[in-house]
């Protein structure tokens, strides 16, 4: 093991059996080579990611020989219903859902500010999300090991599950709802983000009683999600 990879078939094997969910994404060479299916069918039924890539990419990482990397998490999970407990209990008892958001970057921005204001944690799917790895680590300034980090494998689901233990989930759009200036919020509540490209998707968004946007006065006509969630994490702050 070195930096955050894991390298061979055998290392791979031990880390899904006994740190399973220390495992962010499983590289495996494609075409797969011989000997490497049990790995994929041991990934499928932990429903740990993995992602089928070229050689070159493997090369990159010093793989090449084996075939096969897991790159393991900077950050530990922690169960969804533990996060939501101690969320009541935060300074701010905030936590942001993001729906998609991918790059690395901006969730470790977003894990910053929401640390710096006294928030709970994030909550992010299992696919097509940014990988907890060095990326988000860097970008975070170590906040993304002062906050609680929850995967979910629905979305939609957690959110209604959410709502019923009385949190407020409020959505961040383009251009719905109440002014993110004029809201009133109520707490503990959950801040709804999407992702950079096509924002909140339409079966999480109606799980949100409350969407609020940006007034936009300049030349700009929007904000990257991270400058967004920082701007409405201040607002709701300022509000608590």
């Amino acid at each position: 093991m070195h930096n955050n990879l894991v390298l061979g078939k055998k290392p791979v094997m031990e880390i899904l059996e006994e740190k399973p969910d220390h495992v962010d994404l499983v590289l495996i060479k494609k075409p797969v080579p011989p000997g490497l299916d049990p790995v994929l069918s041991r990934c499928r039924q932990l429903h740990v990611r993995f992602k089928l890539v070229p050689d070159q990419e493997l090369q990159k990482m010093g793989a090449a020989r084996q075939g096969i990397a897991a790159r393991l998490r900077a950050h530990t999970l922690i169960d969804l219903d533990l996060l939501l407990k101690s969320t009541t209990e935060a300074e701010l008892p905030v936590l942001l859902l993001l729906d998609q958001v991918q790059d690395s970057g901006n969730l470790g921005t977003l894990a910053r500010t929401l640390a710096a204001l006294g928030g709970a944690g994030i909550i992010i799917p299992r696919d097509r999300t940014a990988p907890l790895g060095p990326g988000a680590m860097k970008a975070s300034a170590g906040a993304l090991t002062r906050i609680g980090i929850s995967q979910v494998t629905n979305l939609a689901r957690t959110l209604d599950h959410i709502g019923r233990k009385g949190f407020n989930i409020y959505a961040a759009t383009m251009n719905q709802g109440q002014s993110v200036l004029k809201q009133t919020f109520a707490f503990p509540a959950v801040m709804v983000l999407g992702g950079e490209e096509k924002g909140i998707r339409p079966n999480v968004l109606k799980r949100c009683p409350y969407k609020i946007h940006i007034p936009m006065a300049g030349s700009v006509d929007s904000l990257n999600v991270a400058q967004a969630g920082a701007l409405i994490l201040g607002r709701m702050m300022s509000s608590g």
